[in-house]
C-alpha cells in the first residue's frame, strides 16, 4: 500500500492549521469532549480535501473510507505526543487505545473491530502515520478497560511531519453546547 497517496488528496497545510486550532481549544481538551474533538479533526480533514475521495462514515469499526483503495476502511486515532515527543523526536512506540470496554464480558475477550488500515494523527507536532490492520492487531495489549496497541515506530508509515506550529486564531466556537444550541435555534426552537 502506498500510504503517500494520502498526501495528494489533502491540503496538509490547511488541515494542520485546523488541527492546531483544535489542539489549542480548551473546551475540547476536557475529558467529556474527547469524542467531539475527534469529530472536529475529521471535519477539518473533509474541509481540506483536494480530491473528494475520502468519505467520513463514522462507523463502529472505522471512521473513513478511502474510495481509491481496494481495502480502504480507515480507523482514525488522534492524540498529543502519540507519534512524537513534545520536542518533535520520534517516539520508540506508538501506544493508542483501539477499544474501550464498557460492560459485556464478551467485549473483554476480543477486539471485535474490523478495519483495513489505522491512521494515527499527532496534533502537536503535527504528523500522520499509517499501518495496516494486521500490524495494529499484532501489537495488541489487553488491559482492564480495553485494548491498546503498542506499535514500534519503525512499523508505521509516516507520511507527514511538520514540527512548525501554524496557529492562526479563526475564532471558532468549539464548545459543543454552542454548536448544539445554534443548530436548535436555526431549526426554529
Amino acid at each position: 500500500m502506498n500510504y503517500l497517496d494520502f498526501n495528494l488528496w489533502v491540503d496538509l497545510t490547511k488541515w494542520q492549521e485546523i488541527c492546531s486550532q483544535i489542539y489549542n481549544a480548551k473546551e475540547l481538551n476536557e475529558s467529556g469532549n474527547r469524542f467531539t474533538k475527534e469529530k472536529w479533526i475529521l471535519g477539518g480533514l473533509q474541509k481540506s480535501l483536494f480530491k473528494p475521495n475520502v468519505d467520513w462514515v463514522d462507523k463502529w469499526d472505522y471512521d473513513l473510507v478511502f474510495q481509491d483503495w481496494e481495502k480502504g476502511n480507515i480507523e482514525v486515532k488522534t492524540g498529543n505526543e502519540t507519534l512524537f515527543t513534545s520536542t518533535g523526536n520520534n517516539k520508540k512506540w506508538c501506544t493508542i487505545k483501539l477499544k474501550n470496554i464498557y460492560q459485556s464480558q464478551y467485549d473483554r475477550l476480543t477486539l471485535d473491530k474490523e478495519f483495513d488500515h489505522l491512521m494515527v494523527v499527532n496534533l502537536k507536532p503535527f504528523g500522520i502515520a499509517f499501518c495496516d490492520y494486521e500490524v495494529a492487531k499484532e501489537h495488541l495489549i489487553t488491559c482492564k478497560d480495553g485494548f491498546l496497541t503498542k506499535i514500534p515506530f519503525e512499523k508505521l508509515d509516516l507520511v507527514y511531519k511538520n514540527s512548525t506550529e501554524s496557529f492562526v486564531d479563526k475564532n471558532i466556537h468549539f464548545d459543543p453546547k454552542h454548536v448544539i444550541l445554534k443548530q436548535l435555534t436555526e431549526a426554529g426552537y
